[in-house]
């Protein structure tokens, strides 16, 4: 989206800021601090006062350390797999580490050898061999150009990907940048096989 609003729009400039869980991203919205947030949940984002436009659901994948590959061929691997690995978790409150936790919960002896705040920061961890780790399938694409592997976890989970903006008083780039994100939405829609 941010590719086709630079094109459309070269001379806005765009400022990207950080937010670690769905809840800093709304409260960034609803305050001013931000006029449109980015954010991902385990259900749909509904808040009032809020325009929601809802871009898709990902599942949840493992992108694997090309080092400790012990899985069986295939595209999926359920929980339990995860048993004797090492992975490279998100900071709490995201969907990633509760997929992690839950495992963890259930007794799948796996260990946690990174907490990371920053998500670009996972994927050089496991192309450097310090473990797996499970993200949306978004950055699939990134990981396979790496040259790593990625599996589905089952039973699948999914993040719910949404743009938040106020609903009035957005600035007219703000505006072009929705209306940029909406037709992102309608392409998906038109082409699902393409959205992963």
């Amino acid at each position: 989206m941010i590719a086709a609003f630079t094109e459309l729009h070269p001379s806005v400039r765009l400022n990207v800021g950080a937010a670690f869980t769905p809840e800093e991203v709304i409260e960034s919205v609803r305050t001013g601090s931000t006029e449109i947030g980015l954010a991902g949940s385990s259900t749909p984002i509904r808040v009032p006062g809020v325009h929601v436009l809802d871009l898709e659901r990902q599942p949840l994948i493992l992108i694997v350390n090309p080092r400790a590959d012990t899985f069986s061929p295939g595209t999926a691997i359920q929980r339990n797999d995860l048993a004797g690995h090492r992975l490279i978790a998100s900071q709490r409150g995201s969907l990633m580490r509760w997929l992690v936790d839950d495992a963890l919960a259930r007794g799948v002896n796996t260990e946690i050898v990174v907490e990371v705040a920053h998500r670009t920061s996972i994927l050089p961890l496991v192309l450097a061999g310090v473990g797996h780790a499970v993200m949306p399938s978004s950055w699939s694409p990134t990981a396979e150009k790496a040259g790593l592997r990625t599996l589905l976890i089952e039973p699948v989970s999914h993040l719910d990907v949404a743009i938040l903006s106020r609903k009035d008083g957005l600035t007219p780039a703000a505006q072009a940048f929705l209306t940029v994100a909406a037709q992102y939405v309608a392409s998906a829609r038109e082409s699902p096989a393409e959205q992963a």
